[in-house]
């Protein structure tokens, strides 16, 4: 019997240490839920800045263990139609959020990441490139893609964990 139990408290010791070692490992990974703080685009060509989104944007960044990633974002200060929603609230809600589905990989510091599904068709299918960097449990990332309407364009976002 008291080697039964001197066994069992070894495997607890055991597993609570891969607990305590995944646990490290994955605050130093994107995988995680991650509230939007900031999101800025800018024209590479001009240098012009925007804020779509506003100053505060909302909305979370969520990256699954198995490659999976989900984001939307939107404007703070959306308001709900007064009455019936209309063809004009409409476009101004959709002018103010943006949401995408897809997977991604990791390589170095870079997140490859596949379009699936997006409010945009035209960003579906298409693979974009992130840059990033963890702080503790703040997130940065930024890509550079093409323009639809021509031209390269930059969008840099910050986040802060919340899972």
């Amino acid at each position: 019997m008291r080697y039964f139990l001197i066994a069992a408290a070894a495997i607890g010791v055991f597993v609570s240490s891969i607990d305590q070692a995944a646990a490290q490992n994955s605050a130093n990974t994107i995988v995680g839920v991650w509230k939007v703080t900031s999101f800025v685009r800018k024209e590479v060509e001009t240098g012009k800045i925007s804020l779509p989104y506003g100053e505060k944007p909302t909305g979370y960044r969520i990256h699954t263990p198995g490659g999976y990633v989900s984001y939307l974002f939107a404007a703070a200060d959306r308001k709900a139609p007064a009455g019936n929603i209309t063809d004009a609230d409409r476009a101004a809600f959709y002018n103010t959020m943006t949401a995408a589905v897809g997977t991604y990989k990791i390589d170095g510091d870079k997140v490859l990441f596949h379009v699936d599904e997006a409010t945009s068709p035209g960003f579906v299918g298409q693979n974009a490139t992130y840059k990033f960097s963890i702080e503790g449990q703040k997130l940065s990332m930024a890509a550079t893609i093409k323009s639809a309407a021509g031209g390269e364009v930059e969008f840099v976002s910050t986040y802060e964990r919340i899972e």
